[in-house]
């Protein structure tokens, strides 16, 4: 690791222009005040294969771009939170969710991955489309989220008439 006064001359040379371009990328104060923290930890690590003082702007402006894209290619992929799950299920519900207390027991088995999609399509009446981008994924993922869940109902439903 550098010294401190090294850690101190590169965050005073390199810190204010790691913040202004994250800041231009993403768009959120706070989200570029933590990749800044993020990047200045990476080249710090990485301090030893560092290229020569020359071309070290250009390395840090490429590291910085990567590392943001990568931040909002994430934010995509993760979904929005929900304060709260809602309980009542329509009576129309596809796969035998014939009464509350059902959906209620299918609603807390389900993981939030499956939970949150099945919500949004069968309780609220969104089209499989925005509910992908209500989420950030692609629509095969909600088709995929669905499934999976439909099949975990049916599999309980069946449990419960069968006794287990």
């Amino acid at each position: 690791m550098a010294p401190d006064s090294t850690i101190e001359a590169l965050y005073a040379k390199f810190g204010p222009v790691i913040y202004a371009r994250c800041r231009r990328l993403l768009r959120d104060p706070v989200a570029a005040e933590d990749a800044t923290q993020d990047i200045f930890v990476k080249l710090l690590k990485h301090l030893g294969t560092a290229p020569d003082e020359q071309v070290i702007p250009l390395w840090i402006h490429r590291i910085v771009t990567n590392h943001c894209l990568n931040c909002l290619r994430d934010a995509k992929r993760r979904p929005l939170p929900v304060e709260h799950l809602p309980v009542e299920v329509d009576d129309e519900f596809e796969e035998g969710l014939l009464n509350r207390d059902f959906a209620e027991k299918v609603l807390e088995r389900a993981p939030e991955a499956l939970k949150v999609p099945a919500v949004l399509y069968h309780a609220r009446g969104m089209e499989q489309a925005k509910v992908a981008e209500t989420l950030g994924c692609s629509r095969r993922t909600v088709l995929y989220r669905l499934a999976e869940f439909n099949r975990m109902a049916m599999q309980l439903h069946v449990a419960a008439e069968a006794g287990l």
